[in-house]
């Protein structure tokens, strides 16, 4: 992890440097009665404490927003508390006021920034947490697979919805929605029997599995319709995946005859899980009778 900060930890050791050979130009070392020993044991554990932070962030951390507020939060406490623990051995004159300013000024900016940092880590956390927690659980339950294609069923994509939705709110990040039905398939299953219907769903499963990126989250959520659950996806992106996926059916031919996939987009707003996916079923059910119409017009 440090490797990512290498350039933090090489202007650490500069300004440090730069800090101790500005604090001996300037001053002149106090005579060895005039130390106050209690003052360096205080101030020098308060130093080692923030070279502490310091190491932590660059070593468990990784290159980002958040952690450059830590950082240089840290550095400018480092930077002021060393200057500290130097005039407890240096005499400045006593009309320069830049070792003053050097030390005092870093340490309330350090607060700030080291402050803004954590609030943002807090935040980070809780959502990751969050993930981490329903993954787990979600993991762990295989009742909510479903037996035949081994998707997650109704139940998993409710509680990842919801989930979702909540993220989107709070990252403000693009979310989108596929629901894609099989279109006649209670004909076909009469026609050709439910082993010919099962053996088809396993393999449009996974041909869709395959097509899908790793952040998508793809769902059986009833006995011929499937949803996609489309992570920081806009709307465009979420229509050119559907034409990607019509083009793809034509890979998976039944033997009997061809079937085909009626298949609706939408952006998820602010809305609950149960309302997302009673609009998209209701789309769905509109493409599937415009489909019928034309499919009934006469030549």
């Amino acid at each position: 992890m440090w490797r990512q900060h290498r350039y933090k930890i090489a202007l650490t050791l500069l300004l440090l440097q730069a800090a101790l050979v500005l604090a001996f130009q300037l001053g002149e070392v106090k005579p060895w009665a005039s130390i106050d020993w209690l003052d360096i044991l205080g101030e020098g554990i308060v130093l080692l404490v923030a070279l502490c932070w310091l190491t932590l962030i660059v070593t468990s951390r990784p290159a980002g927003h958040i952690t450059e507020w830590l950082y240089y939060g840290s550095l400018l406490l480092v930077c002021s508390f060393t200057l500290d623990l130097l005039d407890e051995f240096l005499r400045y004159p006593a009309h320069l006021r830049t070792m003053s300013w050097l030390e005092s000024l870093p340490a309330p900016l350090g607060m700030l920034a080291l402050t803004y940092g954590l609030v943002g880590w807090h935040r980070e956390q809780r959502i990751i947490n969050r993930q981490l927690q329903g993954r787990e659980l979600f993991l762990r339950d295989h009742r909510l697979l479903d037996p035949l294609t081994q998707l997650y069923g109704l139940d998993y994509l409710y509680a990842v919805l919801k989930r979702e939705i909540e993220l989107h709110r709070e990252q403000q990040q693009p979310l989108s929605l596929l629901m894609l039905g099989i279109d006649q398939f209670s004909a076909f299953n009469r026609q050709h029997g439910m082993a010919a219907g099962d053996q088809y769903l396993v393999q449009l499963a996974e041909l869709l599995s395959s097509q899908l990126r790793s952040s998508d989250v793809l769902c059986r959520y009833a006995g011929d319709r499937f949803v996609v659950l489309l992570v920081n996806t806009r709307q465009r992106e979420a229509d050119i995946m559907a034409q990607h996926l019509q083009q793809q059916l034509t890979l998976l031919d039944s033997s009997e005859q061809q079937l085909s996939l009626s298949i609706t987009s939408q952006q998820v707003n602010h809305a609950e899980a149960a309302t997302v996916l009673a609009r998209a079923e209701q789309q769905l059910l509109a493409v599937k009778r415009k489909s019928q119409a034309y499919q009934l017009q006469p030549d």
